[in-house]
């Protein structure tokens, strides 16, 4: 049997700052680009791009747009199921061979993950998707990444520390691992898990990618080796932030729903730590060295000042 070979992909949400990323890796990898955007879009994809520009509601004009496509590949922030199955349908209908839908999350293959407010549209699109390819007409693959390895994330003092402030916080300890990636890694897994290479064997899977792993307390002391700061820290409870998080959405408060993420990367039944299952070494993508790590961190530092 010969390999899956794909050679057109149109990209939903190709000027996002996720999806410009994936546009670039894809077009490096060797595909054919197309850009799906909305008819009121100014934004002009990277690269010179093909762009098509749709009633992103519109089945009939989805299905017209996507007609020679290998694959459609989604990268719209906060997918919500009525919205995602449009564009889905309409694959399906174009004669589309496989889709990608818009999960970019941590571990969403745990049972405690299924409790969380903040993944239940993922994991109603990830139902979808796998009723929808069930008859055998049409293929998918998701990519998944962890919390995205930023700067904006791991320098706020939200989950770790805040240089600025010299302030850190830290949940039952801050030893807890969790998996993380760069954008750049995250595009890279989605342009080797559609590669001939890997086409075949991503087939109906969900697979996993990451830049490095790291816990609260190790980013902590890398930014004290780097700057000489000391930090005041702030130690919190996972299981009262879950507890209260919970409370909250059950008055009808969705102010601490942010507060979700914190189980979702760091509670030990959540597994944010999804090495044992993760895809690198299948996909060819190395881990950060320790050097590289703490020169990512540096330059993080210097852009901060």
């Amino acid at each position: 049997m010969s390999a899956t070979v794909f050679r057109n992909i149109a990209l939903l949400g190709a000027t996002g700052n996720l999806g410009s990323k994936i546009l670039v890796a894809l077009k490096n990898a060797g595909f054919t680009v197309t850009a799906i955007q909305r008819k009121e879009s100014t934004n002009v994809p990277a690269d010179g791009v093909k762009s098509i520009k749709v009633d992103l509601t519109s089945g009939s004009d989805l299905t017209a747009a996507f007609k020679g496509q290998d694959v459609v590949v989604s990268a719209t922030p906060n997918p919500r199921l009525d919205t995602e199955k449009i564009w889905m349908e309409a694959a399906l209908n174009a004669g589309v061979k496989r889709i990608v839908p818009s999960e970019y999350s941590t571990n969403l293959e745990t049972e405690a993950a299924k409790t969380l407010p903040i993944v239940t549209d993922k994991l109603a699109i990830r139902k979808y998707v796998q009723d929808l390819t069930s008859s055998g007409k049409i293929d998918w693959t998701s990519v998944n990444n962890g919390p995205f390895f930023v700067s904006w994330l791991w320098l706020s003092g939200w989950m770790g520390p805040n240089p600025k402030t010299k302030t850190a916080t830290i949940h039952d300890g801050g030893e807890a691992i969790v998996c993380t990636s760069s954008l750049e890694r995250i595009a890279e897994g989605v342009a080797k898990a559609l590669s001939p290479e890997h086409a075949d064997e991503t087939k109906n899977k969900p697979i996993y990618v990451y830049t490095t792993a790291m816990s609260e307390r190790k980013m902590i002391d890398i930014v004290a080796k780097i700057s000489g700061a000391k930090f005041q820290e702030t130690k919190l409870s996972i299981a009262t932030i879950t507890k209260e998080a919970f409370e909250a959405l059950k008055r009808g408060d969705e102010s601490k729903k942010m507060n979700f993420y914190v189980p979702f990367c760091f509670g030990s039944e959540y597994r944010g730590d999804f090495r044992y299952q993760a895809w690198n070494e299948k996909l060819g993508l190395e881990e950060l060295s320790d050097a590289e790590l703490e020169e990512t961190i540096k330059r993080w530092l210097e852009e901060m000042k």
